[in-house]
Order: C-alpha cells, then structure tokens, then sequence
C-alpha cells in the first residue's frame, strides 16, 4: 500500500496491490470501497472496468474469468481527507498545522483505501507514506527508511505487519513532535508518545504509564507483548475515547497527555485507559474475532483484562458492574452476541453491552473455574489462535480443556439471553435450593458459608445442592463475580461484614439495595446493615451503600 497525502488537502491519493487466492475462476471480484474514486484498476496486469454497489463495494469486472489461483489485485484511487468527520481518514489544523489521523474500526478503512474490509480477512500489511518534507508519517510498523523525492516530497517505508484486519490498520501525518519514552516489557519495546507540536513535554506521564501496565499484561498471558513497537497518538479529536491499534494506539489528547503534577486519579485513569488498549493488542489484534457477532472477544476481554490486572480486588469492577446491571435491567437491554448485517446496525456494535456485560461474564467464569484455571484456557486459547481468528466456541473448547467443566453451554447462554438473573437461595435440612426468580438462562452461582464454599451451575427454575447442614449463613455470591442479582428477604441471615471481602461487601450493598426496590426486602430490616455499609472504609463499598456512582480511585 502507498499513499500521498498532505494534511492541507482534502483528498489524498493511493496505490493499493492486494494478493488473493482465488478458490474458482471468477469474472467479477468485489472488495470493499466508500467515498473512494478508482482512477484505474486491474488484475494479473488485465485491466478491470469498475462497478459500483452501494457506496459499499467495488467490483472489478474483468473480460475473461480468472482463477484459481493467486492474483494481483492493483487499484489506483483517490480517496477524501474530511476535516469534519471523526472516523476514517480525516484532517484537523492544531495551533496553526494540520495533521492527518485515522480512525477505521469497526468499518472505515474502506475509506481509505480499497480492502477487505471484515475481521475474519486478517493479511499482512506493508505501507509507505508520501509526505511533504516539513511532516512526519507514521504506521503500525516501525519506520525503515525514508527517500527523499521531488517537489519537496519524502516517502517513508514502514516494516511490513504481522497478519492484522483493515480496521486496526493506522497512519498519522504531520509535524509531530516525538517524546522518547524508552523500553518496557519483556522485548524491551521502544515506546513513544505522538503529540502536536510544541506538546512533546506532556508525554512522559503517558509513557511512565506503559512501563507500569505492559509488565503485568505480559505476566498474565504468558506471552511477551506481540509487535514491534508501542506508539501512542495523540488525537485532537476521534469517534472513540481511544483505538488499539497495533503499534500505533490513538487516544483523545485530553486523556493521554498529562502534566507531570496531574493527580493520582487523572494518573490511576491514565493506566486504566492504557490497560484497556494494550490488553487489545492480546484480545483482538494478535486473535481477532471471526465476525462482528463475537465483537465481545476484544472489547470484553480488554474491559475484564485491564481490570483483572489493575484492581486485584475487584471492587472496581464490582462496582462499575452496577451501572451495566440498571442497562440490562432496563428497555434497552439486549444479547451480548448480535448479527451485523449493514452500515446502520454496525453504529450500535461497540455500545456497553459486549464491554461492561462481557467483562461481567468473564469475571463470572473466573469465579466459577478459578483464577488459575480460567488463566491456563485463556493462555491455551491465544497461543493456538495466535495471528489468526477465534470464535466464542473456540474460547469455550479451550476454558473446558483447562477446567475439566463444560464451558460452551454456560457461556452461550450467558451471550444469548438479555436481562440480569435473579437469583434466591434457601437452606433447609441441609440442602442448598437456587431459585431462578427471574430472566431464566444457564448460569454459575458460587456460593459460600462459614465452612466451605461451592459453585453450581443453575440451568433450570431450581438447583439444588447438599449441604450436611444449614449453617449459621451463606452469601450466594461468593466473591462477588457472578453476573446475578441476589434477591435478599427478611427470613435470610445476612453473613457478618467483617467475614467478607471488599468486592463482596460491594456486591452484598448493591444487592440490598436492589432487593429493597424490588420489595423483595423490608427497608427497616436491612436499615443497620446498609448503615454500617455507608460508613465502610473502602469508598466503593459505602458508595454502593448509598446508591452512589463509584468514585474516582487514588
């Protein structure tokens, strides 16, 4: 792929050649295109005649079937550079100079330049960019070298990529200034932070950020980070709060860069932000989900993954876990799992539910199979999948391997169904009943007592487990993790405070709060409790107490 662009123009030029394998002879091959004009277009040197569907493909029509077999692809086009737009390739002037960015995912790359443009078409990608003298131009490979050419031009050559899909491929143009932040991890990756000019003292606290987070993501998954450079960009502007980009994350300016006397939690915020999208470069970029169906393989898994590493407590997670519950509870909950048919359905594919309601799964299969053993499935499911793409199914086989129980059933249902369950349990003459009160689906319940604790899987109206005895209490969440209101009453012995954990003391408010609503429980019978819950040490356990939004970590 090579491009010529100056951020001063509103379009920019390309040459895309693009390798195929042809599985039958074919007379007409469509890839995808929007808002990009072909200049001239062929395959194997034939030249091809354009057709045009829906601002969404472009077929090339040739004189004669070709195939099977490899061909070449070659289409010379121009495409737009939008100074208004915040997806795709686009524009905006910063103090007086104008950069380019891109923002492709889930479906603008086709903006850019002619490509397949769906998840399951990952290739290896090799980009130059032409740029004027005065500008920079960067990629998700490392630069290799520059040529200096006419007319006050340079090419820069990037290093080809790793197998990637066309939406996390990435460029940025312009007078850049680039902050050195060193290496981190353990390839000693070089990591840097792009930032308008001028701005190049505001990335250290971006890169000292990295240093903190990459070593912890590359201890849980046992794998050294996967590419060969750790950039990030600084947006002025863009569709999405950040973008994981392999090699080249993109963020908000006003999120990344930080002065160096910012406070704790504009700093913890930072490290959240930067988990989350280079726990991407794991779950999503080196296994990529096989459709947009499975879109909670990467978001989920960034949104449980940078917490699981960040807040060993959970009480975070616990707590911010509320605010997707009140979704689900709410008109408009819906399955995790959804088909993308169009332009129009794919504007809903990154709404809260595959990140907040699939990181609330994920922690709900740890608690049920164990931190360690969820931990060897998810090593087993990357290794093997590695630089290719995976299914919610292949995640399933792996977790099963790993844990001896079967995971596929649990997890589909858990995908498939929208709501929050309900859960109520009752002890009598030593036996353990889990009712499903209500939004019925297949679902762990760990549970817990003075004297052991248990996981059941609670595939109908009512489970039951045995107990020798009904003990003095038992907390039907143990842990916290499971994805499940319990539904509290007067009859039930609360367990004491002090035998619980922060994340399950979170969760234990949370659900007397709930219960209370739903009138399930008397408010004067809980009226001491959820006093002594408000005046908790930990901030997020008295804010749940309280009915409060979680509050800023120091």
């Amino acid at each position: 792929m090579e491009i010529t662009l100056d951020p001063r123009l509103t379009t920019f030029t390309g040459t895309a050649r693009i390798e195929v394998e042809l599985k039958g002879a074919r007379g007409i091959i469509w890839i995808n295109g929007h808002d990009i004009t072909v200049q001239r277009a062929s395959v194997d040197q034939h030249t091809a005649s354009v057709r045009i569907a829906g601002n969404e493909f472009i077929g090339l029509v040739l004189k004669k079937p070709i195939g099977p077999g490899r061909a070449t692809i070659e289409i010379k086009y121009t495409a737009r550079l939008s100074d208004t737009a915040k997806s795709g390739p686009y524009r905006r002037q910063t103090a007086g100079d104008w950069y380019a960015f891109t923002v492709f995912t889930p479906i603008d790359a086709r903006r850019a330049f002619p490509c397949f443009d769906e998840p399951r078409f990952k290739t290896v990608w090799n980009m130059s960019i032409r740029v004027k003298r005065g500008d920079k131009a960067f990629s998700n490979g490392p630069e290799t070298r520059t040529d200096d050419q006419p007319n006050g031009m340079r090419l820069f050559h990037f290093a080809p990529t790793q197998k990637i899909p066309a939406e996390v491929v990435a460029f940025a143009v312009g007078p850049f200034d680039v902050y050195d932040g060193g290496h981190a991890g353990q390839r000693n990756t070089a990591v840097r932070v792009l930032t308008p000019r001028g701005r190049m003292g505001e990335g250290r606290t971006a890169a000292d950020a990295t240093r903190r987070v990459l070593p912890r993501l590359e201890a849980y998954t046992g794998i050294p980070y996967p590419w060969d450079k750790l950039d990030h960009v600084a947006l002025p502007e863009g569709a999405f709060g950040a973008v994981e980009n392999p090699g080249l994350i993109t963020y908000l300016a006003r999120s990344l860069l930080l002065p160096a006397d910012s406070p704790p939690e504009k700093v913890r915020g930072l490290d959240g932000l930067e988990a989350h999208e280079i726990a991407h470069q794991w779950f999503g970029n080196l296994v990529t989900q096989s459709t947009w169906d499975d879109v909670w393989l990467s978001e989920g898994f960034a949104t449980w993954f940078s917490a699981e590493v960040m807040d060993e407590s959970h009480v975070q997670i616990e707590s911010r876990r509320a605010r997707i519950m009140a979704a689900d509870d709410g008109p408009t909950s819906h399955a995790v799992r959804n088909s993308k048919h169009n332009r129009t359905e794919m504007e809903s594919v990154y709404d809260r539910f595959p990140y907040e309601k699939g990181a609330g799964i994920l922690l709900t299969l740890e608690g049920w199979l164990g931190k360690d053993k969820l931990r060897d499935g998810l090593r087993a499911y990357l290794t093997k999948h590695a630089s290719g793409n995976a299914t919610s199914a292949d995640l399933a086989a792996e977790l099963s391997a790993a844990s001896g129980q079967d995971v596929k059933p649990v997890l589909d249902s858990m995908l498939d169904h929208k709501g929050v369950p309900v859960i109520e349990g009752l002890c009598k003459d030593g036996n353990v009943t889990l009712r499903q009160v209500a939004n019925e689906q297949m679902i762990p319940v760990c549970f817990r007592t003075p004297q052991r604790s248990a996981c059941v899987v609670v595939s109908k109206k009512e489970t039951q487990a045995p107990l020798q005895a009904c003990p003095a209490w038992i907390l039907w969440n143990s842990g916290g993790m499971g994805y499940f209101h319990t539904r509290w009453t007067s009859a039930q012995s609360v367990p004491p405070l002090g035998s619980l954990t922060p994340a399950e003391r979170v969760t234990l408010a949370l659900d007397l709060r709930w219960s209370i609503q739903q009138g399930a429980l008397k408010g004067e019978d809980a009226a001491e409790l959820i006093k002594a819950l408000e005046k908790d040490a930990v901030p997020e356990v008295a804010s749940a107490a309280k009915g409060e939004a979680p509050p800023a970590r120091r």
